[in-house]
């Protein structure tokens, strides 16, 4: 079995709290391996902090316009 299809297997088995650390160790380590700096991977971490909060804004967003379809329609 590949190392992906490893880590498909241990992040399905656990829960979502130790998944999460497992993962985060993990790509810290393989984009250390790749030649990242610690500023590289703060500076990625920064990049998908925004990224996640942009799109919870929008998933906010499009359920407030949902409303207030559902609004004008009733």
């Amino acid at each position: 079995m590949n190392r992906k299809g490893n880590l498909d297997i241990i992040l399905k088995n656990m829960d979502t709290s130790r998944a999460t650390k497992v993962l985060a160790k993990s790509l810290y380590k393989e984009l250390v391996r790749n030649g990242f700096t610690h500023k590289d991977i703060i500076d990625f971490s920064r990049e998908m902090i925004d990224y996640v909060a942009h799109e919870m804004r929008r998933e906010a967003t499009m359920e407030e316009a949902g409303r207030k379809d559902r609004l004008l329609i009733g």
